[in-house]
């Protein structure tokens, strides 16, 4: 049960399959960009399969009509829990938000971006499959090695005992505490490659993180967190390179771009 009452969602499985046993808290942050959040949250709800999961969401003061998406999607019950902030909290702060908001028997949490789109009814459940203590991530970036935060399964236990450090309002937060992980020996690992599965459209809430605290770290901080630990790209080349993302083609950008103005 959800510190409201609300049940963690129930999904049915497809014809064959059996529900994992998994309860999956899925904390989403948004901040404006309506169209996106609506597209988020809607192809979460139809394409999430064999999985019991709920969403938690948290908003950052957005605007109107972002908000009145959200009350929308909570009425047709696509959102479990619903907290409307009067401030941005940014990344950091409000996934702690969230995660203080979601179901106690939670065995998982998922950080998931408002600007992504599920693509494939099995990918929440990949990543379950794979998944071992400590994070596993749609999403790897370089210069460190580490995984991206816009779809990220953690162990709830593990997040609530050591949360995203707010002294890092924004992506560090998240490289900080996978590096924390990994000294404690849990598993960090994540798919480069991911498009089959989901799409993260990126940069959609604008550039309110500009004013976040502790965007600036060092590359002798980074290696003071890591201390040569890495993590583990599941899906790299046999000669260890990262798999480099599909080129979308000139007529899939014009129509993304024409989606995002609404033409």
């Amino acid at each position: 049960m959800t510190k409201s009452g609300n049940p963690l969602t129930v999904v049915v499985p497809t014809q064959g399959r059996t529900m994992r046993s998994e309860k999956v808290s899925v904390l989403m942050l948004t901040h404006n960009a309506p169209k996106y959040v609506d597209r988020s949250i809607r192809s979460l709800a139809a394409l999430t399969r064999d999985v019991c999961y709920e969403l938690v969401v948290v908003d950052n003061a957005s605007k109107a009509p972002t908000r009145k998406c959200l009350e929308l999607l909570k009425t047709e019950g696509l959102i479990h829990s619903l907290t409307l902030l009067d401030y941005n909290s940014l990344f950091a702060g409000g996934n702690n938000i969230a995660a203080a908001k979601a179901a106690r028997d939670s065995t998982h949490f998922l950080l998931l971006n408002s600007d992504i789109e599920v693509k494939h009814p099995e990918w929440l459940s990949r990543l379950l499959e794979v998944h071992r203590p400590g994070i596993t991530a749609y999403g790897v970036v370089e210069n460190p090695l580490r995984v991206d935060g816009y779809s990220l399964l953690i162990d709830a236990e593990l997040y609530r005992t050591f949360k995203l450090d707010d002294n890092h309002q924004w992506f560090w937060a998240v490289t900080k505490l996978q590096a924390l992980l990994l000294s404690k020996g849990y598993v960090v690992q994540g798919y480069a490659e991911h498009e089959r599965y989901l799409h993260h459209f990126g940069g959609r809430s604008g550039r309110d993180f500009k004013s976040a605290s502790g965007l600036v770290v060092s590359p002798q901080q980074l290696a003071t967190w890591f201390q040569g630990r890495s993590i583990r790209v599941l899906d790299a080349l046999p000669n260890g390179a990262i798999p480099p993302r599909p080129q979308r083609s000139l007529w899939t950008r014009a129509l993304a771009r024409a989606q995002r103005l609404g033409i």
